[in-house]
């Protein structure tokens, strides 16, 4: 099976939706699948408003044989990228994965129309987490989270007190609440595995590494803050507790209504391979 990938961004670019594309492409092609990611480094989109979308469409419609020979589209959240190309090539399947939301709060009214477009005219859909479905108005085939590396992890404790925050250092990962509970919990040694407007503010706390492989800390540390689903499932399968702060009602329920918050965590965070999600994808095309 030919399958064409289209994100924003793509790895080595760092972010989860890089991380996700990245990880399960490898294990489709293990499984015989051919796979060709298309993003904006391809693309080479100019940061224009309207007339930057023009010209996606407009490289797209000039590389159409990319579209002409796959089997499968599959949009990570730029369905848009794609909207005309539903109707010029309508027998094409077509499928979406929303990874989150914009992280603008209340959700503007544009952005829950988009996810509704793309939902109604994907001939199926993923959310990463159940929260998507509630407050976009959206009903998808498919809940996922992410996945890891390995089945099994050996925890190395190295102290007791040692916490990890991994992710974005911006507002809507919720990481001004765990700032603020670092104010009446000082005796923790934080390592930010990460970058962002708050760097500063954070650089108080602990010490910035900014985007590197996070492995190394979730062997140390006992706890993490996580800024989103990989990074918790990350460290879940390493055996570190997680501590989760949110700043608003979309965040709250982002965690509340996911695994995360329930029992055996760990064990369930060791189970969800990216071996098996790309059993996930397949499942979806094969079932529609």
């Amino acid at each position: 099976m030919k399958i064409l990938f289209i994100s924003h961004y793509k790895w080595p670019h760092v972010g989860g939706v890089e991380k996700h594309v990245y990880e399960l492409s490898k294990r489709l092609k293990v499984k015989g699948n051919g796979i060709k990611v298309i993003s904006e480094e391809d693309i080479k989109q100019p940061h224009i408003k309207f007339l930057g979308l023009i010209y996606v469409w407009f490289w797209m419609f000039r590389n159409r044989k990319l579209i002409e020979d796959a089997d499968i589209v599959h949009c990570h959240d730029v369905f848009i990228w794609y909207l005309p190309f539903r109707f010029l090539y309508p027998k094409k399947p077509v499928y979406t994965t929303f990874h989150g939301w914009e992280g603008i709060w209340p959700i503007p009214w544009k952005n829950i129309f988009l996810k509704k477009l793309a939902a109604k005219l994907s001939w199926g859909s993923i959310a990463v987490g159940k929260y998507i479905e509630k407050y976009y108005g959206i009903k998808v085939n498919k809940i996922i989270y992410g996945g890891t590396l390995i089945l099994h992890s050996i925890k190395v404790e190295i102290g007791k007190t040692s916490i990890v925050f991994v992710g974005r250092l911006e507002k809507d990962t919720g990481i001004l609440g765990f700032l603020k509970w670092l104010n009446k919990n000082p005796k923790h040694v934080v390592d930010f595995v990460g970058d962002g407007v708050l760097r500063e503010k954070c650089e108080k706390y602990g010490t910035i590494h900014g985007f590197t492989d996070p492995t190394p800390f979730y062997k140390q540390a006992k706890y993490c803050v996580p800024g989103g689903y990989l990074a918790a499932l990350e460290a879940s399968s390493y055996g570190c507790e997680l501590k989760l702060f949110w700043n608003n009602k979309i965040k709250r329920d982002y965690w509340k209504m996911s695994p995360f918050i329930g029992k055996d965590v760990v064990a369930w965070a060791k189970k969800q391979t990216w071996n098996k999600l790309a059993d996930e994808y397949l499942n979806l095309y094969n079932s529609i």
